[in-house]
Parts: C-alpha cells; sequence; structure tokens
C-alpha cells in the first residue's frame, strides 16, 4: 500500500525519494529537530523546489511518522490474535520448607517438609465456532486501515506542502510587484522634486508624490511580513521549525488542466476507487462485522485439550502421637483432559454485546456511505474549482496586458505634460496590483490542481503531464513581475 503511493508520487512530481523508501519516512527526523537552547535556527543553504520540498516533508513531518508508528502498532495486534491457534505451554516451580500440623483423633500431627516441585502444563484449543477466526479478521481488517490511513497521512502531506508552496510563491511575487512599484513612484518623486526645483511642478504634485512613496513603502513591508509568514508555514509542512531559514529556487509552473476538465464523473469513479481513506472506511466496516461475529461466537461452548506432567521431590518429618518417623521420596504425575466449558447464563451480558457490535456495524456501514458521499462532493468542488481558477488567470493575464498598456501610455503622457503626477502614479498603483491580482490567481490554480489531486486521492495521470502546454501556461512560467 505505502509502495504505490510513493510511486505515484515520484510518477507525479519526480521526486527523487528512491533512497527515502530504502528505510523508514521518519529515518531523516533528526535533522529536523528544534535548535537546542543556544543554537541558532536552522539554515538550509541548498535552494529547494517543490520535489526537494516534498521529499523533505515525506523524511521529516512528524504527522507521518506517527501514522506510521499506528500501522505498526496494529500490526502487533495480528500476531496476538494468531496467537490463540497455538497450543499454550507454562512451565511452574515450587520449592522451599513448612511446618504445620494436621488435627487427629489420637493427638496432634505435625510435620516439618522440605520440597521441590516443577510442573509442566500444556492447553491447546480444538473448536471455539469462529472466534479465533473473527479475531484474526478483525485485527487484520484495522491493520489495513492503519495502513491506508498512513498511506492518505502522505497525501496529506504532500498536499499540504503543495498549498503552501503556492501561497509562499504568490507572496513573493506580490513583494516582486510592490518594489517594482515602490522603485517606480521613487522615480517619479526625485523627478517631481527636480522639476519643482526648477520650477515646472507645484508643491501639491511634489505632495502627492510623496504620499505615494509612502505609501508604497507601506504595502511593501507587508508583503515582507507576508513572505516571512508564509515562509514559516512551508517550512512546518516540512516537518522543519518554522525559524527555519530555507531558500527555494526559481518558481515553478504549475501542470495544464485540460486533461483534468473532461469528465467530472470519471473523476468521481476514479476517487471512489483509490481514495484511501475511503478504503480505510471500508476496512473498519470489515472489521466491524467480524467483530459482530465473535459476539456471536460467545454463545457456544469452548472444547479445549488439557495436559499436566509434574514432578516432586520431598522430604519430610512427622509424628503423630507417640508415634513418627522421617520419610522422602521423589513422584511423577501426569494428567490429560478433554474440557468442555460452555457458560449458560451470563445476566444478558452476551446478549447485550452482539447488540452492541451489530449496531456498530450498522454504523460503520452508514459512515462508509456519508464517505462515499463526501468524495463525490470533495472531487465535484475541485474539479469545479479547477476550471474556474484556470478562467480567473487567463482574466488575471488579460487584466496585467490591459493595466500595462494604460501604463505606458499615462507614462507617455506625462512626460509629454499632459497627465499629471496623479494619474502617473494611479497607473503605476494599478499596474502592481494587477501583478499582485495575476500572483494570486496562479497560486490560485495551483492549490487547485493540488486539491484535485487530494481529493482523487491519486495524482495527475501521466497521459495529461505529457501534453503540450498551452500558449496561456507557458506565459504564465515567465516572470510575473516583469
Amino acid at each position: 500500500m505505502t509502495m504505490s503511493l510513493i510511486n505515484r508520487i515520484v510518477t507525479t512530481f519526480a521526486m527523487p525519494i528512491a533512497a527515502m523508501l530504502a528505510c523508514p519516512v521518519f529515518a531523516l527526523a533528526q535533522a529536523a529537530g528544534p535548535p537546542k537552547n543556544g543554537e541558532q535556527p536552522r539554515t538550509i543553504s541548498e535552494k529547494k523546489d517543490l520535489g526537494s520540498l516534498l521529499d523533505l516533508a515525506l523524511a521529516n513531518s512528524p504527522s507521518t511518522r506517527a501514522a506510521w508508528f499506528h500501522a505498526k502498532a496494529a500490526s502487533g495486534a495480528i500476531t496476538q490474535a494468531r496467537a490463540a491457534y497455538y497450543p499454550k505451554i507454562a512451565a511452574s516451580f515450587e520449592g522451599g520448607k513448612d511446618k504445620w500440623y494436621t488435627p487427629a483423633a489420637n493427638g496432634v500431627d505435625n510435620f516439618t517438609r522440605v520440597q521441590a516441585t516443577t510442573v509442566l502444563t500444556i492447553e491447546y484449543l480444538l473448536l471455539d465456532f469462529g472466534r479465533r477466526d473473527a479475531d484474526v479478521k478483525r485485527t487484520l481488517a484495522l491493520f489495513e486501515a492503519a495502513g491506508l490511513g498512513y498511506e492518505r497521512k502522505l497525501q496529506q502531506t504532500v498536499f499540504d506542502v503543495q498549498r503552501a508552496y503556492s501561497i509562499h510563491e504568490a507572496a513573493l511575487w506580490r513583494l516582486e510587484a510592490t518594489e517594482a512599484r515602490l522603485a517606480a513612484v521613487r522615480t517619479l518623486a526625485e523627478t517631481v522634486e527636480r522639476e519643482l526645483t526648477a520650477g515646472l511642478s507645484a508643491v501639491p504634485e511634489s505632495l502627492e508624490a510623496r504620499k505615494k512613496v509612502l505609501e508604497a513603502e507601506y504595502e511593501l513591508e507587508s508583503a515582507k511580513m507576508l513572505v516571512r509568514t508564509t515562509l514559516g508555514v512551508l517550512c512546518t509542512a516540512c516537518g522543519l521549525p518554522a525559524n527555519t531559514r530555507l531558500q527555494l529556487a526559481s518558481a515553478t509552473t504549475p501542470p495544464p488542466t485540460s486533461g483534468l476538465r473532461e469528465n467530472a464523473d470519471k473523476l468521481i469513479a476514479q476517487a471512489l476507487a483509490s481514495r484511501p481513506d475511503l478504503a480505510a472506511r471500508s476496512a473498519d466496516l470489515r472489521a466491524r462485522e467480524a467483530a459482530t461475529k465473535r459476539a456471536r461466537a460467545d454463545f457456544f461452548p469452548e472444547i479445549k485439550l488439557e495436559g499436566k506432567y509434574g514432578y516432586s521431590a520431598f522430604g519430610y518429618e512427622a509424628k503423630a502421637g507417640n508415634s513418627g518417623g522421617t520419610y522422602s521420596e521423589d513422584l511423577n504425575g501426569y494428567g490429560g483432559f478433554l474440557v468442555a466449558k460452555w457458560d449458560l447464563f451470563d445476566g444478558f451480558e452476551r446478549r447485550g454485546r452482539l447488540k452492541q457490535r451489530a449496531e456498530e456495524e450498522n454504523q460503520a456501514r452508514e459512515e462508509l456511505e456519508k464517505e462515499r458521499l463526501d468524495v463525490t462532493l470533495d472531487v465535484w468542488t475541485a474539479s469545479n474549482e479547477v476550471q474556474s481558477a484556470a478562467r480567473r488567470v487567463d482574466f488575471a493575464e488579460s487584466l496585467v496586458a490591459s493595466t500595462k498598456e494604460i501604463y505606458e501610455s499615462t507614462r507617455a503622457a506625462y512626460l509629454t505634460g499632459i497627465a499629471d503626477v496623479s494619474e502617473y502614479s494611479k497607473s503605476t498603483g494599478e499596474l502592481a496590483h494587477a501583478r499582485s491580482v495575476r500572483a494570486n490567481a496562479v497560486a490560485e490554480y495551483s492549490i487547485s490542481l493540488a486539491s484535485l489531486v487530494f481529493a482523487i486521492g491519486s495524482p495527475v495521470p501521466a497521459s495529461v503531464k505529457e501534453r503540450k502546454r498551452p500558449a496561456r501556461i507557458e506565459r504564465i512560467a515567465k516572470p510575473l513581475a516583469r
């Protein structure tokens, strides 16, 4: 189960995680621990792209390691359940010295005894009317559910990193756009100051230019704060402390979505077949069914074989009235029995337990059906969001192109004296805003795509990724802050 998920992740994101598969996913966890007292925050000098961040997250995330240990613990329950198929063998030893008496008609019988006894017992369950079988099936189903939960946790980690990465990337693009606007309004303010000195501009124009500089500086500080915050979110999603100094590689381009817009019904069918959490619900239902079978088997008897062998070496001194003596001997003893046990009445305890298990089975069945409905809603919502986000990217691209054209025209008009400084400043701010809108639109597009992959429970099909990118996607790949 785990290997199939990792292979799908490699297919989708081309991550170099083969080395991670050779060891447990928590093998690199020590590298992600919090700084000790007096230590500086961890610095990762190598620039990370999305694929290497996913690799890092799968190796360091505490949530994935917790799910891994949960699955390992569930495997131990299987061994416990299967133990009932084997005979139980026990040995005991008792040795020591005692002195006691026995009341008798002709006087008190007293003795002093030294004894060493060894006993070996064996017990084997022959017939239990399905108790052991039900216990094993229940633990196997719970183990499968734990493994599927671990697989889904890996997918959740991948999705969290993708989402945090896209949000941080949008924050960086917004920072670039804000820096470009600040540089433009500063240049404009310097020009107005020179014109004011030369008597070509008025004081209100100079004050307006200074105000625009202050506004741009304020927006720049907000953009820097957003970059730091989103970087902290990205670090924690990767299993690193929020204050880790992490550097990112150049922006990546989201894959096209044309293949994901063909038929939502196919995507829903794929999700119903591949979602690990839905399969875990099915496994949980099987575990509840086995628990009901186990409760029903409690109404029948148990038949077992019991055997015992013992060896005792002893010596004692006894006195009864006027007679007495010292004796010593060793003795081998054994016994074998066929034992049948049947609880005939227990105050309706078994009946209540059977009712409880049957209702829990019904509850699990309804929860599975609800999970199916939730899966269809998740995929339907994510599919529509991908389509809407892709269209919003188109609109944002058109908005940037239109706003940039207005900016160039206004700038030319200002240089020729047709437009004033307020019009020029307004066009500069609108261009920076349009670039921020485009950055947010691309981030929302990337997040919606990741959400759809997460909702389906499997990555984008390879046939979709091999298609030629549309021209719109190629435009997104260019620097967004130009």
